[in-house]
């Protein structure tokens, strides 16, 4: 399942929470839109793996959080896989679309293993997806679904940003 919708401006709400303003891909934390402090900032608990698969893979994050500064991770219990929200700027869509494949394909390949052994049906993923397009709007795509759906969205994220 596939849902995309309007999204808040990205880089008002970092300055509002006086976070940094990620230039190209990032993690957001689970509650960026909703958030009214900084310390309200949570991160679901495989931000941490995803951040170290995108390292091992020579991806370059841009996080939101200064160095040395850590957000408080939330671990639901549940046979879900549940994502941080990934954000995609402008800039970096325009200037690497290949890496969005690349990105999504680290994400993907991980969950294969993470879910070996377990009955199909009950492989399921959630991932929000944060594009910023050129005319500075934002949508979200969320995705819910069984981990070799994520291969669709790069073509649903470029043809989001082409709308």
């Amino acid at each position: 399942m596939v849902n995309i919708k309007d999204y808040i401006n990205v880089r008002k709400k970092t300055k509002e929470l006086e976070c940094q303003n990620p230039s190209s891909l990032a993690l957001l934390p689970t509650n960026f839109d909703k958030a009214k402090t900084k310390n309200e900032l949570r991160y679901e608990s495989t931000a941490q793996t995803i951040r170290k698969l995108w390292r091992n893979n020579n991806i370059i994050e841009t996080p939101i959080e200064t160095s040395g500064e850590n957000f408080v991770s939330i671990n639901k219990k549940s046979f879900e896989w549940v994502s941080p929200v990934i954000f995609f700027s402008a800039a970096w869509l325009s200037q690497n679309p290949h890496l969005i494949n690349i990105a999504l394909n680290v994400i993907s390949n991980y969950l294969t293993d993470w879910f070996r052994g377990l009955p199909k049906n009950e492989k399921i993923a959630k991932l929000d997806i944060v594009i910023e397009k050129k005319n500075g709007e934002y949508k979200k795509i969320q995705y819910k679904g069984p981990p070799e759906g994520l291969n669709s969205l790069p073509k649903i994220i470029k043809e989001t940003l082409n709308e």
